[in-house]
């Protein structure tokens, strides 16, 4: 037996160790060790308490460019770096261990066993951290909505009932840059006033959000006590929208002798406000503008444009919807006595030579009016639109083109225009019109 196990031992040692580097070979095929790398995951301090203060806060070196968070480097087979995900592992420092330079090594646990520690590497393997004095400031809360009331409704007034400031304790460089801090709150859908939680956002002097700075601050209300979740409770109260209110425009002065006022006009004509039941209720169905409009020696249209900013500011409990636009264009119509100017749809026109709409698309401006000015000798009674006549001849539109074409007034005895009543009218070939219509679609 003894001759049996020693005899070739040289080609059996051979075989035992070709055996190995196969079954190696057929591992490493099937299951090679790779590399995976682990970004941002989260560096958890220990026993901060130790080595502060009460008025000493332990706080990560800015220059540091990975901050308070590590890139994990793993050297294993594939099978076991599929199955891991940074929630795997725990990165600590524990501030017992810093040293004279503010650095503190970093320790790594994970928890699938499969992986140890000579398998992964931490990068840095240290954390910086410094000793930085505490401060505690005081800030405004605004109050910022998200999402729209329903329908017939908007936010009139918001209050935080914590209090309108918030005391933030923390690293003085931080609490440096801080600009403003804003409170959230979701109002989407809303038809009553409604008690809400916000949510408090902190922004930097640049207009960016702070992020992971927010874990080394203490946000509290007015009186000291640390707000849960950085959390305040607003009080939302809504007020109702009113469309189409008029505008009212007084005027100051008088036009030059021998001129009159003869109508006040403004873009737009109406406006949209919202506030309380109250305030709309003491508009009595208008606005009226505070600052006149001076028509002092006006020998012309007088035409200002105005900000209503200042005359709804002193209407308590009212502002225009969101997004409006303040301003107002505000028009005096001056003429010189015995003028007046007519507003004639264009429906009242009688048209010829209409071209065959089946062939040609017209498209005319004003779309709706033409404006006739008339002169009155002294005496005369003031026209109405039933008492002029007026025709337009189209002749020309049957060619593609842009054509001014005049309106011709007749006027009763004693009545004369002071200018020309012209139409802009493009004539477009029916085809033409079509294909563009068929692209607009497209």
């Amino acid at each position: 037996m003894k001759y049996k196990f020693t005899r070739n031992i040289g080609l059996k040692v051979l075989s035992l160790v070709v055996a190995f580097l196969i079954w190696l070979l057929v591992v490493n095929v099937n299951d090679p060790v790779n590399v995976r790398l682990f970004r941002d995951v989260k560096i958890q301090q220990e026993n901060v308490e130790s080595v502060t203060e009460l008025d000493k806060v332990l706080d990560v070196v800015e220059d540091d460019v990975y901050g308070d968070t590590v890139i994990i480097r793993v050297k294993e087979k594939d099978s076991v770096l599929k199955k891991l995900t940074s929630s795997d592992f725990r990165v600590v420092a524990d501030m017992e261990t810093m040293n004279e330079m503010g650095s503190v090594p970093l320790r790594v646990e994970c928890s699938n066993p499969a992986v140890t520690r000579d398998e992964i590497e931490l990068i840095p393997a240290v954390q910086k951290v410094k000793l930085e004095a505490k401060k505690q400031s005081e800030f405004m809360v605004n109050v910022q909505t998200i999402g729209k009331p329903e329908n017939g409704y908007e936010v009139g007034m918001t209050e935080v009932v914590n209090g309108r400031t918030v005391l933030i304790a923390g690293p003085e460089s931080i609490l440096k840059i801080i600009d403003k801090v804003v409170a959230e709150v979701n109002t989407s859908r809303i038809k009553t006033d409604k008690r809400l939680n916000g949510n408090l956002v902190v922004y930097d002097k640049n207009g960016n959000e702070l992020t992971t700075q927010m874990e080394r601050l203490q946000i509290k209300d007015s009186s000291g006590v640390l707000l849960a979740d950085n959390q305040v409770i607003v009080d939302v109260t809504l007020w109702q929208v009113m469309n189409d209110i008029p505008v009212e425009v007084k005027t100051v002065g008088s036009p030059a002798e021998g001129y009159q006022v003869s109508g006040i006009s403004t873009i737009p004509v109406t406006i949209n406000l919202v506030g309380t039941n109250e305030a709309l209720a003491r508009l009595n169905g208008k606005v009226v503008i505070q600052e006149p409009v001076s028509i002092e020696g006006a020998t012309e249209n007088v035409t200002q444009d105005i900000d209503l900013t200042e005359t709804l500011a002193s209407l308590e409990g009212l502002r225009l919807v969101a997004d409006a636009d303040p301003a107002v264009s505000v028009t005096v119509q001056i003429e010189k006595n015995g003028d007046q100017t007519l507003r004639v749809p264009l429906s009242n026109l009688e048209v010829l030579n209409r071209p065959d709409a089946a062939k040609m698309s017209l498209t005319i401006s004003p779309a709706d009016e033409v404006q006739v000015s008339i002169h009155a000798q002294e005496g005369s009674a003031r026209l109405s639109v039933s008492d002029i006549k007026a025709t337009v001849d189209l002749q020309e539109c049957a060619v593609e083109g842009v054509y001014e074409i005049p309106v011709q007034i007749e006027l009763p005895e004693g009545y004369s225009l002071t200018a020309d009543v012209k139409l802009v009218v493009t004539a477009t070939a029916q085809q033409q019109a079509n294909e563009e219509k068929a692209s607009t679609e497209g």
